[in-house]
């Protein structure tokens, strides 16, 4: 089973809503494992849920994670 590390980098804790996945809480800065490839950011199958303009970044992630979650917004 393929799991994804999606890492918070934003100073708020964001929900991540994702098929397969319980929706998930990520605190400011911390990373969480997420079944799934999580291909498709920002839409019906991966998102988050609260208000912004959230991007993710896939390259070069400075936190080792595979995904990295931010708020273009701020």
């Amino acid at each position: 089973m393929t799991k994804t590390a999606v890492y918070n980098g934003d100073t708020e804790k964001i929900t991540i809503v994702s098929d397969g996945n319980p929706h998930t809480v990520i605190e400011p800065g911390e990373v969480a494992e997420l079944i799934g490839e999580l291909a498709g950011f920002n839409t019906d199958e991966f998102y988050v849920l609260e208000p912004g303009e959230w991007y993710a970044k896939r390259e070069n992630c400075h936190s080792g994670a595979d995904i990295e979650i931010y708020n273009a917004a701020k």
